[in-house]
Order: structure tokens, then C-alpha cells, then sequence
């Protein structure tokens, strides 16, 4: 599926990660790393995605929605299973919502 992709691949998407200033990011990257990641340097410039505002890792799965302002989301943020698969378009919570609003 063309929207799944693993987090290397995410980071080179086509659209931009939603701005976050390096303290917040630092401050939510800390909060949320294990301790085995404390040991690794924090990147200020690593975009982050999803929900949870992290630096991408794992499988993600992207909005189908163009306009999305996240675009990424990891599987356990938006409770998906690898072993899920994925038929058709998906959309985010947010997404999701919006359109349902809409009709």
C-alpha cells in the first residue's frame, strides 16, 4: 500500500511536518523516549508527525487526505496493527471527522 511506509520513507514525504520550536520538541521527544533512546543526541531539526508531535519510527501510515495538516501518524498513535491491512483510502481522526461533518 502506497499510504504505509516505514520511517525512513516517511521522512521524505511531499509535504511538510507541522512546525514545532525545538524546545517543544525537545521537551516531547523526552517525555516520551525510552531510556535506551536517552542515550542518543535529539536532533532540533528532525521533523516530527502524528498526534503525539514525535520524530517518525516504526511503520506510519499517511493521510489520504491532501490538505491534512500532520500527514503522518504512527500505527500504535492511531491504533492500527501491522497486521492490519489496509484497504482503500484512510484518513486520520481529524480527517476523518471533518468529513464526516461535511455530509
Amino acid at each position: 500500500l502506497e499510504h504505509i511506509l516505514c520511517c525512513q520513507q516517511a521522512r521524505t514525504g511531499p509535504r511538510a511536518p507541522v512546525a514545532v520550536t525545538s524546545s517543544e520538541k525537545q521537551a516531547q521527544n523526552s517525555e516520551m523516549r525510552t531510556p535506551s533512546e536517552m542515550d542518543l543526541p535529539i536532533d532540533p531539526n528532525e521533523p516530527t508527525y502524528c498526534t503525539c508531535n514525535r520524530v517518525s519510527f516504526g511503520e506510519m501510515i499517511a493521510c489520504d487526505n491532501e490538505h491534512c495538516k500532520i500527514e503522518w501518524f504512527h500505527f500504535e498513535c492511531v491504533g492500527l496493527s501491522r497486521h492490519q491491512q489496509q484497504k482503500g483510502k484512510w484518513y486520520c481522526p481529524e480527517c476523518s471527522a471533518t468529513r464526516k461533518r461535511g455530509r
